[in-house]
């Protein structure tokens, strides 16, 4: 089957994946955009469903983006559909793009769905509001080996296009939950996994933890940190010292600096 060809920036698939930008069309359609190489190759190999692929060979900066698309033509999984440079660049969310795009179905993982594994490592995430953010955290998060991260109460959309660019693609290696307060709590209790705080009002340092236990780190926003509910059931409240004027680090680098102690102090079990 040849691949179809978008000539115009009028056309409606080209109006659609820019509407795709926005949540309360993805939430309407349970579809998202999933943009560049790498990107749309993490999100097949964990199983989203591609829906549509749209290319620009004009924009293609290796012979691995042409090959990925020959390969996917072989496969036949999903339409691909080739666009006029001027068709792609609006629909592309990105400055500088790669000629890659893709629309996939959204998945919606619950806590009931989760194996948890002998002594997992859980990162929990409240109120994070920057797309930005919540990728570079998942990007540490992969790297150290979380089980999962878990979006308690969020408001911020996993599926935006910011999230999974600065995730660049990790956003789909990991198993990521959205739930309430009350239904983790529950959960938590239930799989015995502890609650670790995270919280400038402590004296117990982030590394003074054993994170070798089954063992779920918590991290509230820049502004407002963590609500009261969550440092009341917290079985340890943690803190990173601060050598300097500044009282806090960005949320995503405070994320790294205890996921990577975790990672430490269970590597040396192996």
């Amino acid at each position: 089957m040849e691949d179809l060809y978008i000539q115009s920036r009028q056309n409606e698939q080209v109006k659609n994946l820019v509407k795709l930008r926005e949540r309360k069309h993805r939430d309407r359609q349970s579809r998202f955009l999933v943009e560049g190489l790498r990107e749309i190759g993490h999100a097949l190999e964990a199983g989203f469903e591609i829906t549509h692929l749209y290319y620009c060979t004009d924009f293609f900066p290796s012979e691995a983006h042409a090959r990925f698309i020959r390969e996917q033509r072989e496969l036949g999984a999903f339409p691909l559909i080739g666009m006029s440079p001027d068709a792609f660049t609006k629909a592309s969310h990105r400055e500088g793009p790669d000629g890659l795009t893709a629309i996939a179905i959204q998945q919606n993982n619950v806590l009931s769905d989760f194996k948890v594994s002998e002594q997992p490592l859980l990162l929990v995430l409240e109120g994070i509001e920057k797309p930005g953010n919540l990728g570079a955290i998942l990007r540490s998060a992969d790297g150290a080996g979380v089980d999962a991260v878990v979006l308690v109460d969020c408001v911020l959309d996993l599926y935006n296009p910011n999230a999974i660019r600065s995730s660049q693609g990790l956003l789909f290696a990991l198993p990521i939950v959205s739930t309430d307060r009350a239904s983790l709590s529950q959960w938590l209790d239930e799989h015995q996994i502890l609650c670790c705080a995270t919280t400038p009002d402590t004296q117990e340092l982030h590394w003074d933890i054993n994170y070798r236990q089954s063992i779920a780190i918590f991290m509230g926003s820049e502004s407002d940190g963590l609500q009261p509910y969550w440092l009341e059931q917290a079985a340890h409240k943690i803190r990173i010292p601060m050598a300097g004027q500044a009282d806090s680090l960005n949320v995503a680098a405070a994320a790294a600096v205890c996921l990577y102690e975790a990672r430490r102090q269970r590597a040396q079990m192996i």
